[in-house]
């Protein structure tokens, strides 16, 4: 049977999606670390289905009867937890198996007030060419909570939240992730450090000179745009305007930061607003070594 899904705190479960995959484990041991440092509660959850391709060439093959399906996946599940993250005595983790595909099982418990998801940048499935799975981009793009996707881990294997750094552009997108950094900043003391991608020279680029005014720099607008670290009284953030592409230019300071967490929007004010997931945070969770949280839209009513 299923452990049911205990969402105690005010603030809701952090949800970790797994399969045996390497990439999985690691996500399973940074969601266990967060889960620590934000106070919440953890729940696992692994998705299964019958192959849609199966192909029975010769004689009869008995598919296994699915709540001995489910049995035995819990099981498995347990030992996959307390092998990947050992004692977990002052930790609220519940194990869920549940039959579907992943993606749908993960946004259908993110739709109940989940605080986060957390998976690995691919599993075992899809074509394993790529770089980001398909699991990976279909929560970025469509949970109604914060996915914070885990391509590699410290090298000491210690979860740390001590300092997060966040991409601005004065969009409605990055100020919702400068709000999520700051949710976290508040329950772990982590230093926030706000970044600004800009063309050489520091000029505003044709996206954000529409937002700026006569004579105002660039450090001035960032420091507007860092207005609720300012209502939540984070006075001791640092703000940085770097050079260079914003794909690669954030990436760069949170890796000379030593961030150990990069938070951003789902799409900033460049181009081709349709896209659901912008270039800029795809690219992050591509190639970013340090853990990235997309924070998505605000829903629409």
């Amino acid at each position: 049977m299923a452990t049911e899904l205990r969402t105690s705190t005010a603030s809701g479960a952090m949800l970790v999606g797994v399969d045996t995959s390497t990439c999985s484990r690691l996500a399973l041991q940074w969601a266990a670390g967060a889960a620590r440092h934000l106070g919440v509660p953890l729940h696992v959850v692994e998705a299964w289905q019958y192959p849609s391709d199966t192909v029975v060439r010769i004689g009869r093959v008995e598919l296994p009867d699915p709540a001995h399906a489910d049995a035995m996946l819990n099981k498995h599940l347990t030992q996959l937890v307390a092998e990947t993250i050992g004692d977990a005595h002052d930790l609220d983790v519940t194990v869920e198996v549940i039959r579907g595909p992943t993606s749908s099982a993960l946004l259908n418990l993110a739709a109940g007030h989940a605080s986060m998801v957390v998976v690995g940048s691919r599993g075992m499935g899809g074509f394993r060419g790529l770089r980001l799975g398909s699991v990976s981009r279909q929560l970025c793009e469509h949970a109604p909570c914060p996915v914070t996707v885990v391509r590699h881990l410290p090298r000491d294997g210690q979860i740390r939240l001590d300092t997060i750094a966040v991409g601005v552009d004065g969009s409605e997108h990055a100020t919702r992730a400068l709000v999520q950094a700051a949710y976290l900043a508040e329950r772990t003391g982590a230093r926030i450090i706000a970044v600004h991608a800009a063309a050489p020279g520091g000029i505003p680029d044709a996206s954000v000179q529409p937002l700026a005014t006569s004579g105002r720099s660039l450090p001035d607008l960032l420091e507007e745009w860092c207005a609720p670290l300012h209502t939540r009284g984070l006075e001791e953030h640092e703000s940085v305007v770097a050079e260079g592409d914003a794909r690669t230019a954030l990436l760069d300071v949170a890796e000379e930061r030593g961030a150990d967490l990069v938070v951003v929007g789902s799409r900033g004010l460049g181009p081709v607003s349709k896209l659901v997931l912008g270039s800029v945070a795809s690219s992050l969770i591509q190639h970013s070594q340090i853990p990235v949280m997309v924070v998505p839209r605000a829903p629409e009513h």
